[in-house]
């Protein structure tokens, strides 16, 4: 869980060398070639091959590798129900990590399911989480938006403010209400981290949470 923590938001601050800017990872793509091939000012610098799992199909489930950033990620199809064991087995054959997973650790989807099927991105990257931060997170802004409906059909979708919360271990922000003390806390790491000003990150979060809100069966 730390490794992937710290995997995601360092690969983010490498910069593009033309606009000089980093890009949060992907958390669902359309195709598994996606995140092999982009975004290509960075996988020109740091490749990643496809793996795949014994026994599984890689249109269920494929292994993304990194060597130079030393990681690796499990992706699985929304569709996919056997994703808990398939992480396991990921843990297992890529990780060389046997020991059963803890019940207090959930294996995450980083995207909604539901709202990857919705937006016709099945692919999805899975990280571990704390229960009590997947539960916040799944009944939080993760169920808001996939309630909203909004978005654009077959694009794929990075990490955001509110899903870099959930990886990091912090409860999903509450709607109306104002950021808890940890939440604030972390907005100011994040801004230390890449640069930004601590007000356009809290707006990020306020944008998302105001998309989240909106209720397409109100209109």
């Amino acid at each position: 869980m730390n490794q992937e923590r710290a995997a995601l938001p360092g690969e983010s601050m490498i910069k593009d060398p033309v606009w000089g800017q980093g890009l949060l990872p992907y958390a669902a793509v359309t195709e598994p070639r996606i995140v092999e091939r982009t975004p290509t000012f960075l996988r020109a610098v740091h490749p990643v091959t496809l793996e795949t799992l014994s026994g599984r199909d890689r249109e269920m489930a494929f292994v993304q590798v990194c060597p130079s950033l030393r990681y690796k990620f499990l992706w699985v199809h929304a569709d996919n129900d056997d994703y808990r064991r398939d992480y396991a087995k990921f843990l297992r054959e890529v990780h060389k990590v046997h020991d059963d997973l803890p019940q207090q650790i959930h294996v995450d989807h980083l995207y909604n399911r539901e709202r990857a099927k919705q937006m016709q991105t099945p692919f999805i990257r899975l990280v571990l989480v704390p229960q009590a931060i997947n539960t916040s997170h799944g009944a939080g802004y993760e169920k808001s938006r996939a309630r909203s409906g909004l978005g654009r059909l077959g694009r794929e979708h990075k990490m955001d403010e509110v899903t870099l919360m959930k990886l990091c271990g912090i409860p999903s922000p509450k709607k109306g209400q104002r950021l808890t003390a940890e939440m604030v806390a972390h907005v100011h790491q994040v801004a230390g981290l890449y640069g930004m000003s601590v007000r356009d990150i809290e707006a990020g979060i306020k944008d998302l949470m105001d998309v989240a809100r909106f209720d397409r069966a109100d209109r």
